[in-house]
């Protein structure tokens, strides 16, 4: 049985959590289903499960959340676990041996899940990582954010465990429609990630606690018989015949050769050089749209008011507001809100020294006094030239531009929106401080980017003003450069066996790959190669 019911943010809160809220709902009801549905809950909590939560602020300040909520038999229970776990793993029942053991490259999302279905299978992958295990990553992170460091190269935001989503909000919405996706969830709640990110409409898990679930997930597969080899670069891919027959790997100073027929390629979509690497071997890739731009962050209380006409910090359960903005401009190009994170933190991520690149992240309670997003620009061919790697030299270009405008030691340059629009080195900032480590320099952003995308940018800023109360504010704080909201190539691969279209047992996989966009997509998309992979297996009767 399902039921719906839905709270004021006040009633919401004068309980302790969601649950018993829910659970005095179902006592309080007159109709017989509903205390049925209760008596059943008191003997087996299991089968009550909250499907979806979400939150309707059409009338603010009456905002409401709503729940649908299923009371469910164990057995009922028992055959939708079932059908989920069926979804990600259709050929579980099959004797699958095979010569050699297959190889990931890159421990993000992608890699990682990938990871998992190949351990299940039993078929012992060995997942290559150019980064390092997360202890040592979040270290190198830190001594960077803090400016006692400079970048480390290899272990970063970009690089390392977890993928560069590891140093995100964790969020989980994405607009792919799998039904793997459940499994997805399922598999992080069982690592450790909160139950929340099953029924909440704009699911996240937050910095904080992703980075010990992944941690908690690379330990399962290494139960399963899998290997992990971080601080190890894929060096060369072996090709015989159109087949992928070996990777040539480095670790240490000392290179190494692994014998394979299947290769995922799970790299990230700021793999430079092995994008060049890729190119050079000729295996099929083609240049891919991205976007480019920079974050602006407001105070999340002024968000709160204007989504919800509430200050959210003063009630549990809710999250603090969020949004997503597009809108058109004169200039032909559209401006549009990217990796919005309510309460969270502009960081620094770069992974090559003299450069500058941005990104966002939340903790799982999305505290921080800063609401922050990307503000992109698409840019293709037309901006930067039609070779395959074009892309990729201009997002390097605005990166060495940033370093070079914030006058080194590694901050970035920021500028508040008046100062901006006005075509003029930014004042010092007022009740916005910027959240950017290790630290910001006045800057005319102007004087980064070509023409045409600053006027988007102030333009779009002021159109977005006109949807969210307080967005185009004056003292609104703009930092650059953000430049990698997704890989700027495509590994070309086939729709169906998910191969490269010249190159047998190499899978292109991942947002690296240019196959997905956020950590589930991603995530669903690895299960996918590394089903593919399978199945060929499994068609074989091997």
């Amino acid at each position: 049985m399902e039921f719906e019911f839905k709270f004021t943010l006040n009633e919401l809160n004068s309980f302790p959590n969601e649950r018993k809220a829910i659970l005095y709902k179902f006592a309080t009801a007159r109709k017989k289903d509903f205390i049925r549905a209760n008596k059943d809950i008191s003997s087996n909590r299991s089968t009550f499960q909250l499907l979806k939560k979400s939150i309707d602020a059409r009338h603010k300040p009456d905002v409401f959340v709503n729940y649908r909520v299923a009371v469910l038999t164990p057995n009922e229970l028992e055959e939708k676990n079932s059908i989920i776990r069926g979804n990600a793993l259709p050929y579980v029942d099959c004797d699958i041996a095979i010569n050699n053991r297959p190889v990931i490259v890159g421990f993000g999302p992608a890699g990682l899940f990938a990871a998992m279905v190949l351990s299940q299978y039993g078929l012992k992958p060995i997942v290559i990582e150019r980064g390092s295990r997360m202890d040592k990553r979040i270290s190198d992170v830190e001594g960077y954010s803090s400016g006692r460091t400079d970048v480390n190269p290899e272990s970063n935001i970009q690089f390392g465990e977890g993928g560069a989503g590891t140093f995100s909000d964790g969020k989980l919405h994405t607009g792919v429609n799998s039904p793997v996706k459940a499994f997805v969830f399922d598999t992080f709640v069982e690592h450790g990630a909160p139950e929340d990110i099953t029924y909440d409409s704009h699911p996240h898990i937050g910095t904080d606690n992703l980075r010990i679930v992944i941690a908690r997930m690379r330990e399962r597969i290494i139960e399963l018989g899998g290997e992990v080899m971080f601080d190890t670069k894929l060096v060369d891919i072996g090709i015989d015949g159109g087949k992928v027959s070996s990777v040539k790997i480095e670790k240490g100073g000392e290179t190494q050769t692994i014998e394979t027929n299947d290769l995922i390629l799970a790299i990230g979509h700021s793999s430079r050089d092995t994008f060049e690497k890729i190119y050079n071997l000729g295996i099929n890739m083609e240049s891919k749209p991205f976007s480019v731009g920079v974050r602006i962050e407001h105070l999340q209380k002024d968000i709160d008011m204007s989504q919800y006409g509430v200050d959210t910090s003063n009630y549990h359960d809710i999250s603090a507001a969020s949004y997503k903005l597009a809108t058109d401009t004169s200039t032909g190009k559209k401006l549009y809100t990217f990796c919005m994170c309510p309460g969270g933190y502009v960081v620094a991520s770069s992974s090559k020294s003299g450069q500058i690149c941005t990104n966002g992240m939340s903790n799982y309670a999305r505290d921080s006094k800063n609401a922050n997003c990307a503000l992109l620009v698409p840019v293709d061919q037309s901006d930067y030239g039609d070779g395959v790697l074009d892309g990729i030299k201009f997002q390097d270009m605005l990166e060495k531009k940033a370093f070079e405008l914030a006058g080194s030691n590694n901050k970035a340059p920021f500028s508040t929106y008046k100062a901006f629009k006005n075509n003029e080195v930014s004042s010092d900032y007022s009740k916005i401080i910027p959240s950017y480590m290790p630290g910001v320099t006045k800057s005319n952003l102007n004087d980064l980017f070509p023409k045409n995308i600053s006027l988007t940018l102030c333009e779009g800023i002021a159109n977005m003003g006109k949807k969210i109360k307080g967005f185009d504010a004056d003292d609104a704080i703009l930092t650059a450069v953000e430049a990698r909201s997704s890989s700027p190539v495509r590994i070309v691969r086939n729709p169906e066996s998910f191969e490269s279209t010249n190159v047998e047992g190499l899978y292109p996989c991942g947002e690296g790959s240019g196959y997905a966009g956020g950590i589930t997509s991603a995530a669903i998309d690895g299960i996918k190669c590394a089903n593919a992979l399978v199945s060929k297996y499994a068609q074989l009767g091997i």
